[in-house]
């Protein structure tokens, strides 16, 4: 009897996490797009894309109290509202262009909520990270890192100041 009532759960978590675009960001592609229309001759190709919204980490965040090895990634996730995190295999990058601010992260920064708060380049790597703070709380990251390998993105939501202490004090513990 039990089997027939965990399998429609199942089933129904599932099609949740297909609908919730766990498996794509298009906000994430648009800048990738962006930074090949900007490299011309770059190949950009997608090893890695996920997208947690708030179903899916809740659902993350229900397995993590089942499962005792789980605990620490538990403490982050309780923070985390949504995440987006994209990898491209990168080739053909040319050493000396001068890339320019992505369009969509240009955007935020007209916000008042968003600060550029890292910004490198040079000929092996660029390097992007945009904030968003409300009263001084770390509430969104944007990270965009290009080197001649990869192109990684990250977008993440939520109580970060909390996430940055947390592994700062694992990080202190550890060392």
């Amino acid at each position: 009897m039990k089997a027939t009532r965990i399998t429609p759960i199942v089933g129904l978590t599932l099609i949740l996490t297909l609908c919730s675009g766990c498996l794509w960001a298009p906000d994430l592609d648009r800048v990738r797009r962006d930074l090949e229309g900007q490299l011309p001759g770059a190949e950009f190709t997608k090893e890695f894309a996920l997208s947690l919204g708030p179903v899916t980490l809740g659902f993350a965040k229900l397995i993590t109290r089942f499962v005792p090895e789980t605990e620490e990634a538990r403490l982050y996730l309780s923070d985390v509202s949504r995440v987006k995190v994209a990898i491209y295999e990168v080739d053909n990058v040319p050493n000396d262009v001068k890339l320019k601010i992505p369009k969509d992260l240009k955007k935020l920064l007209e916000k008042d909520d968003w600060e550029l708060v890292v910004k490198t380049q040079d000929d092996r790597e660029t390097t992007w990270i945009l904030c968003q703070l409300d009263d001084d709380k770390l509430e969104g990251i944007y990270v965009v890192v290009l080197d001649e390998d990869e192109l990684v993105l990250v977008r993440a939501h939520g109580n970060l100041d909390r996430v940055f202490e947390q592994a700062m004090r694992e990080n202190l513990a550890r060392n």
